[in-house]
């Protein structure tokens, strides 16, 4: 049976099935690679190497029935669990960790920063892990007493004991004695250094790092981040890990090992969170290519076959023989393509991971995790779709008298299913429908609408393309010339008889430049509608952020106030809140995490968030403005802030500017104490003279001064589109390289048809010609079937977030994609017939 099914399938149809599944199998398993190590890397580098256990408070926040929220801010516990855990059997010691921004400020060379510091450790670090800008060195700062677990051991000096005194790291290049100006925790000052160390981070007496940590007053009075055992000597920290965690229950994670860096870094969730939902997002797009491409595939596989399978009917194969001999051949050629594009798959995620350090959005600390799981899922997934597209291929063919198989081998049926013929037109009709929504919502919500619309049209272009492509033929046959060339009118033709052939490659290029264009496209055109409604409602002539002191220094505002010209400045942040209903589109039954503004009811000035009711003046104590379509003034939300701290807020004002700044803004007292840093990350400032403004960087070295307000959105929304241009290359890359295998394939198995065409007088010039028509009449449809499928989403999406009918960004892709797919088309077509052309030549 194998080799009667090998021999039968022939070299150009396992190389088809073949390219379909390598190509699928790559793109599982670089997607399989991304959520695994979501769900199981851990942080590499760990500060407290010298700790056993650490004790720490939960960074995500459960939810029953559906996946844990991650909190980017620092949970805190409370100081006197390091007195209770110190008593328990086993415990050497128990010391309670704090850690905050600290900048020396001078002529200093670089110093490695601590890892695992905050949600700004991506910004902030640089080569080697230090961070250096300017006369600014960025790190951390600790309480001299985890100096030892982090194994800081004192090449000279002593300990600080008082509030003016440091011990910094050698590489600092500063000597002992020596008085250097330091900003920590927002706070800047002189301080004496008392000692060096040989490992990173600086160090100050306990109270004193208490103090700047925000730790002796506030909400965070009397809490650490988290607390560090060492274990008695002949304990196992694995058996003291359990100890613990029945000590103190499900309030606190109890980590020990590799797990103790997501201890260290608050930030390890969100960006575990990030990379299983990055995957998410994309992964109805992927599925549907890959499906798309390898049922082709399999499709064109049993299409050449057609002959012999009916032959074999007629030899008295039964139905299932038939079905059995299309599926070896199919998981042949699946199998095959396993290992290297499961090798392909893993070469792919490590480049992706790369992109995402690049942009920001994961921790150098956090790498990617290696593993067979994703290599055998893809593998599983992919088997099945083979085999299914197998046997939905073959069913047909299988059932067929063997007569009426013999007699139908060479052609086509003249008649397209009316099923699915109708079915496309209803999908596609559904789908237009569907890209209105930007017209009667905008925000965030409305994207979906033409998201959806794009995809639905591909679907339903698949189903209705063979009719579409009989009738367009049949009727550019009825007006062609009487005088048109030969070749022409024999491109026409086949084009005509051979619409399942020619409407297979029109759906699947006609999708690449539909999700090409109107991806791309929307998320410019959503951006431009961002940063214009962000330009109505931040009226700032600069914006001053300091990333290099891990937020606005608490005396940087007076300053800025009293810079001549300046008539108003106030400062902002962003965390994240999680709630139910907080946009138009969120469920009630589960929380969302959503990014929101910080501001303070001095705000209302620089701020223009087009309030419908009430007003950010009121934005005191535990109150907040929401848009206007989720929710009335008045109302009371219960919120979970960025540290897991539950609250309940009024709503004191709505507004409709909801795109720019986000669909929630939070007051500054709300969310006080509850940020990793307890710093506002922006200052808003309207100046006659922006430039002045210059001038802070003589005392505050690596300020950034910008003279465009841009949302707190911007960057991610930046991030997200360069990684969809990368997913989306990679894709329809995919498709377009299967595209053209099949292409290749069906004009090399035209073989029998150009002879017979020589042989009725046509020379090889013209039928090259013929082919180059046809070449250009499959271009040409699948150009207008993809540029209308995204064209009139997109056109609804203009005007329901630009007013106008065309998106903003690069219009040049369109055709950029035109071009592309001539290009492939023509040469897949024209490669293979040039040598068919020369050999009918020799049977002629």
């Amino acid at each position: 049976m194998i080799r009667t099914a090998l021999a039968m399938s022939g070299l150009g149809g396992l190389v088809v099935a073949f390219f379909a599944v390598f190509g699928g199998m790559a793109l599982i398993t670089g997607t399989g690679v991304i959520i695994e190590s979501g769900l199981r890397s851990n942080i590499s580098g760990q500060r407290l190497v010298h700790a056993d256990v650490l004790v720490s408070a939960p960074q995500s926040l459960a939810q029953e029935g559906d996946l844990s929220v991650a909190l980017p801010e620092r949970a805190v516990v409370p100081s006197e669990l390091a007195g209770e855990l110190a008593h328990l059997d086993g415990v050497a010691s128990a010391t309670g960790d704090v850690s905050f921004p600290a900048t020396a400020l001078g002529d200093l060379k670089r110093y490695a920063p601590s890892p695992g510091y905050g949600k700004g450790d991506a910004k902030s670090e640089v080569e080697g892990g230090a961070a250096s800008a300017g006369h600014a060195v960025a790190g951390t700062g600790h309480g001299w007493a985890s100096a030892a677990l982090a194994g800081g051991k004192l090449v000279s000096g002593r300990a600080p004991r008082i509030n003016n005194e440091v011990v910094v790291p050698k590489t600092l290049a500063v000597r002992q004695g020596a008085s250097i100006e330091v900003v920590a925790g927002g706070r800047r000052g002189a301080y004496r250094v008392t000692g060096v160390v040989d490992g990173p981070g600086l160090y100050f007496a306990d109270r004193t790092a208490a103090e700047l940590a925000g730790r002796t007053s506030g909400p965070r009075a009397g809490t650490v981040d988290l607390v560090a055992l060492r274990a008695a000597p002949g304990t196992d920290p694995a058996t003291l890990a359990e100890a613990v965690q029945r000590k103190v229950g499900e309030r606190y994670e109890v980590r020990t090992g590799p797990g103790k860096g997501d201890a260290e870094s608050p930030g390890t969730a969100a960006a575990r969170g990030m990379l299983i939902a990055l995957p998410s997002s994309i992964s109805g797009i992927s599925l549907l290519i890959v499906g798309f491409v390898v049922g082709g595939g399999i499709s064109l596989s049993i299409t050449r076959q057609r002959r012999d399978l009916a032959l074999l009917r007629a030899a008295g194969a039964t139905p299932r023989q038939v079905r059995k001999l299309v599926a070896v051949q199919g998981m042949t050629a699946a199998v095959a393509a396993l290992l290297p594009g499961a090798a392909a798959g893993y070469y792919l995620a490590a480049h992706f991971g790369d992109l995402l350090i690049h942009l920001g959005l994961l921790p150098r600390e956090l790498p990617l995790t290696y593993s067979p799981i994703p290599a055998a899922a893809a593998a599983l997934v992919l088997l099945g779709v083979v085999r299914v597209s197998a046997w939905a291929a073959s069913i047909s063919a299988s059932k067929m008298p063997a007569v009426a198989a013999v007699r139908d081998a060479q052609s086509e049926p003249r008649r397209p299913s009316a099923v699915r013929f109708n079915s496309g037109l209803l999908i596609i009709l559904a789908a237009m429908g569907l890209s209105t929504m930007p017209l009667f919502l905008r925000g965030e919500v409305a994207i979906l609408g033409p998201s959806l619309g794009g995809l639905l049209s591909v679907i339903g272009l698949a189903l209705a393309g063979p009719k579409l492509v009989q009738k367009a033929t049949g009727l550019l046959v009825r007006v062609l010339p009487a005088r048109v060339s030969p070749p022409l009118w024999l491109a026409v033709s086949n084009t005509h008889g051979y619409a399942l052939r020619t409407a297979g490659a029109v759906a699947a290029l006609g999708m690449v430049i539909t999700l090409g264009t109107s991806n791309a496209l929307t998320h410019t055109t959503v951006m431009r509608a961002t940063a214009d409604e962000t330009a109505r409602t931040l009226r700032a002539d600069a914006v001053i952020t300091a990333p290099a002191y891990g937020g606005i220094p608490r005396d940087l505002l007076g300053e800025v106030r009293a810079v001549p010209g300046v008539t108003s400045a106030v400062t902002a942040s962003t965390t994240t809140v999680i709630g139910r209903g907080l946009a138009l589109g969120d469920g009630a039954e589960s929380a969302t995490a959503r990014s929101a503004m910080v501001l303070g009811p001095e705000a209302r000035g620089l701020v223009d968030l087009g309030v419908t009711k009430g007003s950010l003046a009121d934005l005191k104590g535990a109150s907040i403005a929401i848009d206007e379509r989720s929710g009335a003034v008045g109302e009371h939300r219960d919120l979970v802030l960025g540290d897991g701290a539950k609250v309940r807020a009024r709503v004191v004002a709505t507004y409709s500017r909801a795109l720019g700044l986000g669909p929630i803004v939070l007051g500054r007292d709300l969310v006080a104490g509850h940020t990793t840093t307890d710093l506002d990350s922006t200052v808003f400032v309207r100046t006659a003279d922006p430039s002045a403004l210059n001038k802070l960087n003589e005392r505050w070295p690596a300020l950034s001064v910008a003279s465009a307000a841009t949302s707190p959105q911007a960057g991610e929304t930046s991030a997200q589109l360069w990684i969809n241009i990368a997913v989306l290359a990679v894709l329809l890359g995919y498709v377009l390289v299967s595209v053209a295998n099949r292409l290749v394939a069906t004009t090399a198995a035209r073989g029998t048809e150009l002879t017979a065409i020589r042989r009725l007088g046509a020379t090889p010039g013209q039928i090259r010609s013929m082919i180059r028509w046809e070449a250009l009449l499959i271009a040409l449809t699948a150009s207008a079937a993809g540029l209308l499928m995204s064209a009139v989403p997109l056109m609804f999406l203009s005007i329901g977030f630009l007013g106008r009918p065309w998106p903003a960004g690069p219009l040049w892709l369109a055709p950029a994609a035109v071009a592309v797919v001539c290009a492939v088309v023509g040469l897949a077509y024209d490669l293979p017939a040039r040598r068919l052309v020369r050999r009918s030549e020799r049977v002629a």
